[in-house]
């Protein structure tokens, strides 16, 4: 078993070239070349593995084909943490009696479970990767362009993923950040495979609604009480923007609203947390005064717009390493 800790940020595709460029040039970097992965994700008719919170997939490179399963992890602002067991196979339907026996829940007839997998949806693209030592860490980056596949449906991949070869999780923030002083990026919360199964219609539809209310901050708040509040806000404006993304402009102005409220609650936050450092005031700032422009506009303000300020991944990112420290 493998401990994959990664972290995710999602690109424009306009950014690739400048994007290799910043990679190749940086301190202790050594590219890798690049590669095509297809991937094959499977599951029963009943989704049997994502109820138990487990991604099970065929990848084919260089004419292998390797089977891997994830099992539940977690997920903190960008970072992934998830058991992986990858093991080598002949064929292109997994075998779930290959794994390790003791991962799966008592009792389940797992040679069944193999026997009523299909594949739900694909995942097809060209990886380039970097090694790059940083803080006496070895971390790999990748670039994955390509393109979610279900059915008749498909949609673009432009991934950036700094994944912990060895060393400590915590040197893949500076890392992210000063590629993000130069290239536009923003948190990556869902993963190929989520993304994968919202396109098949094997997840709920994301909601359209305004959000809950969001508790007031008090003054003089504990330590711990903050870094939870961040937590929950960085979460928020994750789900937020999320949400924008598939509304109307009409259904738009409440969400717009609330985004402006993640945003002055983290600054808040971090200010009561941590007075004596501005760097959070002026990106929150920034990202403030380009949100408040584009809705009193008389044109309905784009997320691609406000994605493509470095403010924008750069203030999430410095959330997201203080919250790791």
């Amino acid at each position: 078993m493998d401990a994959e800790i990664e972290l995710k940020l999602f690109i424009q595709q306009q950014d690739h070239d400048l994007l290799k460029k910043i990679l190749n040039e940086l301190p202790h970097s050594s590219p890798q070349g690049q590669k095509k992965l297809t991937n094959g994700y499977f599951d029963t008719t009943d989704l049997q593995l994502r109820r138990w919170d487990m991604g099970l997939r065929v990848r084919g490179f260089d004419e292998q084909l390797e089977q891997t399963i994830k099992t539940a992890g977690s997920v903190v602002g960008g970072i992934h943490s998830r058991p992986e067991y990858n093991i080598s196979i002949n064929q292109k339907m997994p075998d779930l009696s290959l794994f390790p026996s003791k991962i799966w829940p008592d009792g389940q007839n797992i040679n069944a479970i193999t026997e009523s997998l299909e594949c739900i949806f694909e995942t097809n693209f060209q990886r380039q990767t970097w090694h790059i030592e940083h803080q006496g860490s070895v971390v790999e980056v990748a670039l994955d362009i390509g393109e979610i596949i279900a059915g008749d449906l498909s949609e673009p991949i432009c991934e950036l993923e700094f994944e912990l070869l060895s060393g400590q999780a915590a040197a893949l923030l500076p890392l992210a950040i000063s590629v993000a002083k130069s290239v536009p990026v923003r948190l990556g919360k869902a993963s190929k495979a989520q993304r994968g199964y919202q396109l098949a219609g094997k997840s709920p539809a994301i909601a359209t609604s305004p959000l809950d209310s969001m508790p007031t901050l008090e003054v003089n708040q504990s330590q711990e009480a903050l870094i939870q509040i961040l937590a929950n806000a960085l979460e928020r404006w994750q789900l937020v923007e999320q949400r924008l993304t598939v509304t109307s402009p009409a259904q738009q102005v409440p969400l717009w609203v609330q985004l402006i409220e993640c945003i002055e609650l983290i600054k808040n936050s971090f200010t009561q947390l941590n007075p004596s450092n501005s760097q959070v005031d002026a990106l929150a700032n920034s990202i403030l005064a380009a949100v408040k422009t584009a809705t009193t506009a008389t044109s309905s303000p784009s997320l691609a717009t406000l994605w493509y300020q470095p403010q924008y991944g750069l203030l999430q990112l410095t959330i997201v390493a203080m919250l790791m420290s």
